[in-house]
């Protein structure tokens, strides 16, 4: 499980690099696209989070 983890991780990692490029090289794109691969991108920062925290599980106060 945590190669699979591992390799989702690395895939996210390079997903929300080609919607960086995207966003940032791409002229003609219209405000929804932006829009959405903004949103799409925090979502998957979220979610790389969300795996790392799994990892290496950090210290939580309550």
């Amino acid at each position: 499980m945590d190669q699979q983890l591992q390799t989702i991780s690395l895939q996210v990692k390079a997903l929300r690099q080609q919607l960086s490029e995207l966003m940032q090289n791409s002229y003609s794109a219209d405000a929804e696209i932006i829009t959405a691969s903004s949103t799409l991108a925090a979502q998957l920062e979220d979610y790389a989070n969300t795996i790392g925290d799994k990892r290496e599980p950090a210290m939580r106060t309550f």
